[in-house]
């Protein structure tokens, strides 16, 4: 992959996997913000400089609302960007859940709706015999929302026919996280997918920068002339830093003014040796030694225990009284049309609030952990995901117990 440049360089591939996500609770006007600061300039400067080629996840959650406040445009823009090859799309999970917390047979349904927003918004909904279908093309990898993983959702990704999954290095055995050397490609054994892991010292560094100042980070791009990955939520460009775009042009051309070059991770890594390792550390992007779920729990907290204790008694309620058969997977549905829009199929309905109500954000801003010298609590995100709660209960069987906890936890909210 690495060709001598003079006498000292060599060409480093650089590999964007950008995360475009908003919840499906989300204010209107906040999502219609984000598109305007960040995703409409975004994909402008992508579109303009035509040496960029990255990867990118869009979850349903967001195409749904991108669908529905005006920026249809915005996803047609993508669409020809991802036809010219120069962004590659990756699979995910529907309402963005931590999907090691999630029923396996969930965790199907996520995916697989996803896989129907991603034909329905980018590929085709008509066969090659003009047959209704969803179809989209060449999507080999997989993006676990808050990049949670564990060896069980890592073999139900193989199941569902995944090549690859985009990983934190903590999810690595512990002798190869601290310094982080080993390189990017792993296969654990017993499972045939690829890991390919992103650099979280290089990511935090754009993710948390605030200032056009990035030669620190040219530095870490080119250190070693090894190939990186750099995973990270693409409202980190303009959104979270309203200069991000701007971050994100000098970057790109650092690169390529310093002899390297952006590639899909697909691409980059399609003949990539990967490196053996015995088992996989259950994950997130944020995880260390001693704590899997740093941002998502906190024992500590009455709010975010209750809610992860309503969230397991939900699930069991579901799949007892409603589910009949949990290996089917939003079915019957009508192939090729946009289902989460819902219509006059009560069931339907129901199970969109359930995926929905899996979110995890709920849990992010329950937690009251300090983040960037803020504490992780908004009371909308978690109330507006209680809807989802209440429409789900309000059909079980143990429909009073259920409510009544419901309505213990908004009075717990301050």
């Amino acid at each position: 992959m690495h060709f001598l440049v003079g006498i000292y360089n060599l060409v480093v591939t650089v590999c964007f996997l950008l995360h475009f996500y908003q919840p499906s609770n989300q204010f209107a006007e906040i999502v219609r913000k984000v598109a305007h600061d960040c995703y409409v300039p975004l994909i402008k400067a992508i579109k303009d400089d035509k040496r960029i080629k990255l990867t990118a996840n869009f979850p349903l959650s967001l195409l749904a609302q991108l669908d529905s406040y005006g920026f249809a445009w915005l996803i047609r823009d993508v669409k020809e960007l991802v036809a010219a090859g120069r962004i590659e799309l990756v699979g995910s999970a529907a309402y963005h859940p931590i999907l090691t917390k999630v029923p396996m047979d969930f965790v199907e349904k996520q995916i697989v709706l996803n896989e129907m927003a991603l034909g329905y918004y980018f590929g085709s909904t008509k066969d090659f015999e003009g047959e209704p279908c969803y179809m989209v093309k060449n999507v080999q990898g997989f993006f676990p929302p808050e990049m949670a993983v564990n060896s069980s959702l890592l073999a139900k990704l193989r199941e569902l026919g995944y090549d690859w999954a985009a990983v934190d290095e903590y999810s690595l055995p512990k002798e190869l996280v601290k310094p982080f050397k080993g390189g990017v490609c792993y296969m654990p054994d017993g499972i045939k997918l690829r890991l390919i892991v992103r650099n979280r010292e290089l990511t935090n560094m754009i993710s948390f920068k605030r200032d056009l100042d990035q030669s620190q980070i040219t530095a870490e791009i080119l250190r070693g002339g090894t190939d990186k990955v750099i995973a990270l939520d693409a409202e980190t460009f303009g959104h979270h830093y309203r200069d991000g775009v701007e971050l994100f042009e000098s970057i790109v051309s650092d690169i390529y003014a310093n002899g390297g070059t952006t590639s899909t991770l697909s691409a980059a890594y399609e003949s990539a040796e990967c490196r053996s390792i015995d088992s996989v550390r259950e994950s997130t992007w944020s995880s260390d030694y001693e704590t899997t779920y740093p941002l998502w729990e906190n024992q500590a907290n009455p709010i975010n225990s209750l809610l992860w204790e309503l969230f397991r008694e939900v699930h069991a309620e579901y799949q007892k009284d409603l589910e009949q058969d949990a290996s089917k997977s939003l079915m019957p549905v009508l192939p090729g049309t946009p289902i989460w829009q819902g219509g006059n199929s009560s069931k339907l309905e129901l199970e969109l609030a359930m995926l929905k109500l899996e979110q995890s954000d709920q849990f992010w801003w329950s937690t009251g952990v300090e983040l960037m010298g803020r504490k992780n609590y908004n009371r909308y995100m978690i109330e507006s995901a209680l809807d989802y709660y209440k429409l789900v209960a309000g059909c079980c069987k143990s429909n009073k117990l259920l409510l009544a906890k419901i309505a213990k936890l908004l009075e717990s909210l301050i």
